[in-house]
């Protein structure tokens, strides 16, 4: 229901007098005796009669039991009801007395009334749609003077469609407290800024009956692009602001690019760091201020993260209140084109909210069950498109999520692709023979949580070695064909080459000022890479390797053979460990270190001073060719 977030936070204080005269503190907000607020409000809501809008709050200073909403227009005053209040939120109904305009919004608490700002209610249009017997949800979905039929909405538990009128009625438990839409393919739903509004807030009483209603704009969207985005963890810290600057003018670049064709994104969860909401006053409201400031002429589509989810909350239900009311459902489904999109909350929260941050890797039954319904109006033949936080299946191929096997059955007969993030690395597993499964790994926009490119600017990496980046994918009906995308740099940067005779990775020369013990842990993690060597390997690190994909090598023309080699690789040891080492921090304390990959290539060479000519080629028939020339200098910033 909000169209445009302006984050402002506003302090109510205690009044020192009491004259009728009040001051004005924090942005106008006048002070008057009594109570205090902290409320983070929107400066625009959206919606009609009956609908549940869900604002923030801090500290703890928000509405309690048994006040109201106040919105103020001159001498006119209009009451809403708070239908619930959370520990760190709250939520009110629009009544049908409010019309589009300004108001002066308030917190009433018995006789007392404290004006928190002023906010612009726009109002929506509705045709009149009556309620049903046994049905407590309900309304229409239309585009222009029609009602738009076909369309699946849900609860997150039961499913309906709508009939030929548009129009939808749901028997709701209301336990997610949210209805949303399947977005119909052809159809766009409208905005805040760049993220679609395609669920409605609900107060959670199933003895209520309420309405949400949609509108959509239709759009010609079966060749589009999708851009995948993984981890970002935006918190206000290490520059991550800045470098994530660099990030999203990579990303408006590749949408004027493409401006031909529609174009959309996917998160893939974690964009920000529940660690720091409080600690460093970056939020989930904060994320959704700077995304709609950095980017523009798109609709993000948002899966959520394990760092999203509230962990101070006591339960996984508990832990995802704030992100359903900011962003969007934990899951849901939309189409476009000929894909149906699926996102999935694979993040099962077992912290108990002493400060414990526990989790499994798994689906709830009720997505199961949902997703089932959902399904059940999805045509075999449209491409089948799953985005979780965590992985489906690890590197290797084996299951790594409870529910695994459950939803390889419910996907069964889709070409499905499943698109995780998480653990910072960059792979691909092709299931598409036995399971009709392509699992797709899609790194991190922020690297190795922003650090490699905090200590040497311009070197963002991930912990297998592959480049910060995010995935483009285009789709053309069911033709599905992606490449990964450095931030910064061309496609055709798909791998990196390394001189293994010009590589020694010792404390004496990456952390010089580490005490001893952090240089033996060093040392001991970069063992391959520690001790000279002049044996004449050249190491290659192919980003977004598959097994389809092609390297040609050769030296002096002639075809050399090369060999899969599990190490971690050199440059990240060098960004990453070394200099968290040598600033005195202990990296597998509190982050996960450099990770052994699949995708990184040995070869030998006949000497150490023979260049090789190398050429890549993925599974499309896209190309990347070097012609290196050894000795090949390593350092940090020859590989900027």
């Amino acid at each position: 229901m909000r169209r445009f977030y302006s984050v402002i936070t506003v302090l109510l204080a205690l009044a020192a007098f009491s004259s009728c005269e009040k001051e004005p503190v924090d942005g106008g907000v006048t002070s008057e005796e009594g109570f205090e607020l902290m409320i983070s409000l929107p400066s625009i809501i959206d919606g009609g009669a009956g609908d549940v809008v869900s604002v923030k709050y801090y500290s703890g200073k928000g509405p309690k039991t048994g006040d109201v909403v106040v919105l103020k227009q001159g001498a006119k005053e209009i009451t809403c009801e708070i239908v619930a209040i959370e520990s760190d939120s709250f939520s009110f109904k629009i009544a049908p007395e409010v019309e589009t305009g300004k108001y002066n919004f308030c917190i009433r608490r018995g006789s007392q009334t404290k004006a928190v700002r002023d906010v612009q209610f726009n109002i929506e249009k509705r045709v009149e749609v009556n309620p049903k017997d046994g049905y407590n949800l309900y309304g229409i979905i239309t585009c222009g003077e029609e009602g738009v039929p076909g369309v699946v909405v849900s609860d997150g538990l039961e499913v309906a469609v709508t009939d030929e009128n548009g129009i939808y009625y749901l028997k709701s438990k209301e336990y997610n407290q949210t209805v949303f839409m399947s977005v119909p393919s052809g159809y766009e739903a409208t905005s805040n800024g760049v993220i679609p509004k395609f669920h409605k807030k609900v107060d959670g009483n199933p003895s209520t009956t309420e309405r949400a209603d949609w509108t959509l704009t239709k759009v010609d969207n079966k060749d589009h692009v999708m851009y995948v985005l993984g981890d970002m963890h935006l918190a206000n810290r290490t520059n991550d602001l800045g470098q994530f600057a660099v990030f999203t003018d990579d990303l408006n670049k590749q949408i004027a690019a493409n401006k031909s064709k529609k174009q959309y994104a996917l998160t893939l969860g974690d964009m920000t760091w529940d660690l720091y909401w409080y600690d460093n006053k970056y939020d989930l409201y904060s994320y959704v201020e700077t995304i709609n400031s950095s980017l523009s002429g798109i609709q993000i589509f948002h899966t959520i993260g394990n760092h999203d989810h509230e962990m101070n909350m006591a339960g996984d239900f508990n832990t995802v209140t704030a992100y359903k009311n900011v962003v969007a459902p934990t899951y849901y489904s939309f189409n476009i084109g000929d894909v149906h999109y699926v996102v999935l909350d694979n993040i099962l929260c077992t912290n108990d909210g002493s400060g414990s941050r526990t989790y499994d890797s798994s689906l709830t039954s009720d997505q199961i069950e949902w997703l089932r319904k959902d399904l059940s109006y999805v045509d075999k033949s449209k491409t089948l498109v799953l985005t979780m936080h965590a992985q489906m299946y690890n590197e290797n191929g084996k299951e790594s999520m409870e529910f695994a096997s459950e939803l390889e059955s419910i996907c069964s007969g889709y070409k499905t692709h499943v698109m995780s993030a998480h653990t910072h690395v960059v792979w691909n597993n092709d299931k598409t023979a036995d399971k009709g499964i392509f699992h797709h790994n899609s790194g991190a926009i922020c690297g190795t949580w922003w650090w490699t490119g905090y200590y040497t600017s311009g070197l963002g990496l991930c912990k297998d070695g592959s480049p910060a980046g995010y995935y483009v994918y285009n789709m053309n009906g069911n033709d599905v064909k992606w490449r990964f995308k450095p931030t910064g740099k061309d496609f055709n940067h798909m791998f990196r080459t390394y001189d293994r005779n010009e590589i020694v990775l010792s404390g004496s020369n990456f952390t010089p000022s580490a005490d001893a013990s952090k240089v033996t842990a060093f040392e001991k993690s970069a063992s391959h890479w520690v001790q000279p060597s002049s044996d004449n390997y050249v190491y290659i690190n192919v980003f977004d390797y598959d097994p389809s994909w092609k390297i040609e090598i050769t030296e002096n023309g002639k075809a050399l053979s090369y060999e899969v080699i599990k190490v971690k690789d050199p440059l990240h040891l060098a960004a990453y460990e070394a200099k968290r080492y040598n600033a005195n921090a202990n990296p597998t304390s509190s982050f996960l270190a450099s990770t052994v990959n699949s995708h990184i290539f040995r070869v030998k060479a006949s000497a150490a001073n023979t260049a090789l000519e190398i050429k890549v080629t993925d599974r499309f028939g896209n190309t990347s060719s070097e012609s290196m020339k050894r000795p090949k200098a390593f350092s940090l910033n020859a590989y900027k």
